[in-house]
């Protein structure tokens, strides 16, 4: 992955250079060579597929499914391309059918897994909500990652990003999706505490980012903490 960029006022994930890495879930360091590019990358950037009963593609983004692995980098961009350039069919080596919908497939679902661990972490009491109990984490070091809504206002993410100091932001998310996933109405503000979940939720949303973005796309699924 690329060095991380600044900070844009977007949809994306922030992880700006810092000595300690954020929590990541690297699956042991796996690699897999991606269909579209042919280079070997860590898992948690690609999306496995697998052709199902019927030769459809499936996006198999718990990487579970039975049969051959078809690892993909994680974009839009990319889905699209190897969709409409015959790399599936190929790593496949068979016919197969590829719904021209994948690409939005693949986002709704990597966002649906990514609020699903959210919502598991706001469960295990792994997450404060609201700005001042997100400012205070924030400068008592108890924080890992911080979420903001895509939708707050610029200026009240920057002042928090600029406390965070380093740590992972995501703001991927509106404050009807945050809301939805945390059960508290006008949710903008929140932080989760080092943990397994956080570093899945994290993963994903490296993942989703790809999906997320638009102009930027490829640049916002390079700044997840990979330092």
């Amino acid at each position: 992955m690329m060095t991380p960029n600044t900070v844009r006022e977007s949809h994306g994930i922030s992880a700006p250079a810092r000595e300690t890495p954020p929590p990541r879930d690297d699956a042991g360091g796996k690699r897999r060579r991606c269909i579209l590019s042919r280079r070997e990358c860590a898992i948690h950037d690609l999306v496995r597929f697998v052709a199902g009963p019927t030769n459809r593609i499936i996006p198999d983004l718990a990487e579970r499914l039975p049969g051959r692995g078809l690892w993909l980098s994680a974009s839009r961009s990319a889905v699209e391309q190897a969709r409409t350039n015959g790399s599936f069919a190929r790593a496949a080596r068979a016919a197969v059918i590829v719904d021209a919908g994948l690409a939005e497939q693949v986002g709704d679902l990597l966002a649906a897994r990514s609020l699903n661990f959210l919502g598991l972490a706001l469960r295990s009491g792994g997450i404060a909500i609201g700005h001042e109990q997100v400012r205070a984490d924030l400068k008592a070091g108890r924080a890992a990652i911080l979420v903001q809504a895509s939708d707050g206002a610029p200026p009240a993410r920057h002042r928090m990003r600029a406390l965070a100091n380093g740590l992972p932001a995501v703001e991927l998310f509106t404050r009807a999706e945050l809301s939805q996933a945390l059960g508290r109405a006008d949710t903008v503000h929140a932080v989760l505490h080092a943990s397994r979940l956080s570093s899945m939720f994290l993963r994903e949303c490296g993942r989703l980012a790809g999906f997320r973005a638009s102009e930027t796309a490829n640049e916002t699924a390079d700044r997840v903490g990979n330092e």
